[in-house]
């Protein structure tokens, strides 16, 4: 059986903090929260911008405990700054 990945989509200060804006993870079945490890692992860049992150699973905003599966689409969302 070949496992799918989940695409991982870097924006703004996130893509900046990871160095890329785009990755892959290898991961089964899981949540948002469960994967972040994989990403901090990954993009240690990331870590401090933890709590001010936002995410959409296949175009769709997403909590931590949402489910994350393979062949999904995880957008890393920076904070909104505005005026």
């Amino acid at each position: 059986m070949t496992q799918k990945s989940i695409k991982v989509l870097f924006f703004g200060a996130a893509a900046d903090r990871a160095g890329t804006r785009e990755s892959e993870l290898s991961s089964e079945a899981s949540t948002l929260d469960g994967i972040w490890p994989l990403l901090e692992e990954r993009h240690p860049g990331l870590s401090p911008m933890r709590n001010t992150l936002a995410f959409a699973v296949n175009g769709e905003y997403a909590r931590g405990g949402d489910t994350v599966s393979p062949g999904d689409e995880v957008a890393v969302l920076p904070p909104v700054s505005g005026g």
